[in-house]
Parts: structure tokens; C-alpha cells; sequence
């Protein structure tokens, strides 16, 4: 494990960790949930738990595929980021248009025991959006390091990409009254009317797609 690569690792993490649907959903539960405390907490394990899951579910089968099928391996992985370049120019010009936001609401289900498995669901309904995560398991793979070494970077990979979350959630339940108001009109300002055409997050999209295609052609190849 070479410092470059932890650091690449890091990096990818703090991209993953700044995901969108997971802090809105800690918001909407911060403020609309019975018991936001357990309900909260449960939510966020389920959320990380299926995350771990789907990251070691890729590097181990990644890995059992090169094992069996002599080149199978890279054929998949050049599969792989060539659909995520082609869904990440997708996502990039939609955001050079107009769309009308989408509001994050609480279904009446969710309370402190459901909290778990609807984490499970919002995080793999999103999955399509953790190409940072996919990109770190190349790495991984890549850099050819024991598999328990890889399964301790993933696990702390994951702890990176939930912080965020944790944090809001903790200062929420911390600070009620004091950031209730201002969480309501993050809430409102960025899941109501109309979204206006936003080049930088464009531009993002379009960096991540060509990032998945050096990877497609410098590393993968």
C-alpha cells in the first residue's frame, strides 16, 4: 500500500462522501421523523452497510472472474467504465438543461425499525452515482494488494463516504431549534420549482467521464 494510492483513495472517498441523496434524506428525517434520533442512526447504517456490501460484492467478484475466466476480468472492467462514461455525459447534459426539482419526502413506513432497510434501498436506488467508489476498487484490484488489506480500505472508505451524513445528522439532533429553520429552507430551496441549467455540476459529470475513460484506456487496456 503506497502512499499515492491512499491518498488517490482518500480523494475518491471525499468525492463518494459528498452524495446528495444521503444528506437530503438525513435532513427530511431531522425534520419530519417521529424519532429522528434512532430513525436517523438506523438510517445511516443501512445506507453504509449497503455500500460496504456493493463495494466488496464488486472487488471480490472482479477478482473470482480473473481467477476463472482468463481475461474475463477485463473485458468487464472495460464494460464497466465504458457505461459509466456514457451515464455520467447523460447526467452532464441534463444539467444543461432546465428540470423541475424533485422533493425528498418521508414515506409514512419509515420510523426507527425500518430505518434500516430503507437506508439499504435509498443507497442502492443511488448506486449508479458512486463511480468514485468504482474507480477506487479499480485501483485496488490494480494495485494487486493482499485481499485483507483491500477489505480494511473498504471498510474505511465507507466510513469516509458516510461522515458527511453523520456529521449533519449529529448536529442536528444536537442543535434543533437552533438549525431547524435553516435546514427547512435548504430543504425547500433545493427540492422545489425549477432547477436552472448548472454548468459546473455539468462540467463534474463531463470530468468523471473522462476520468473513467483514461481509466478505460490508460489502466484497463
Amino acid at each position: 500500500m503506497t502512499g499515492g494510492l491512499l491518498w488517490g483513495l482518500t480523494g475518491l472517498a471525499l468525492l463518494d462522501s459528498i452524495n446528495a441523496t444521503t444528506i437530503w434524506i438525513v435532513i427530511v428525517i431531522l425534520l419530519g421523523a417521529k424519532r429522528p434520533a434512532p430513525t436517523g442512526w438506523a438510517f445511516l447504517l443501512g445506507a453504509a452497510a449497503s455500500f460496504l456490501a456493493f463495494a466488496l460484492m464488486l472487488y471480490f467478484g472482479l477478482m473470482f472472474a480473473d481467477s476463472v475466466l482468463d481475461g474475463f476480468t477485463l473485458w468487464l472492467r472495460r464494460l464497466l467504465f465504458a457505461g459509466l462514461a456514457a451515464a455520467l455525459v447523460v447526467k452532464g447534459v441534463r444539467r444543461l438543461r432546465p428540470h423541475e426539482r424533485k422533493g425528498y419526502t418521508l414515506p409514512p413506513w419509515v420510523n426507527a425499525w425500518s430505518a434500516l432497510p430503507f437506508g439499504v434501498l435509498a443507497t442502492v436506488g443511488d448506486l449508479p452515482n458512486a463511480f468514485p467508489m468504482v474507480l477506487a476498487v479499480e485501483r485496488l484490484i490494480d494495485s494487486d494488494i493482499a485481499a485483507l488489506a483491500a477489505v480494511v480500505v473498504l471498510v474505511g472508505y465507507t466510513l469516509v463516504y458516510v461522515l458527511p451524513s453523520a456529521l449533519i445528522l449529529a448536529a442536528g439532533l444536537a442543535f434543533n431549534e437552533e438549525l431547524r429553520e435553516q435546514l427547512q429552507s435548504m430543504l425547500s430551496g433545493r427540492t422545489s420549482g425549477t432547477a436552472e441549467t448548472s454548468p459546473k455540476a455539468a462540467a463534474a459529470c463531463f470530468a468523471g467521464a473522462a476520468a473513467s475513460l483514461a481509466v478505460l484506456l490508460l489502466r484497463v487496456g
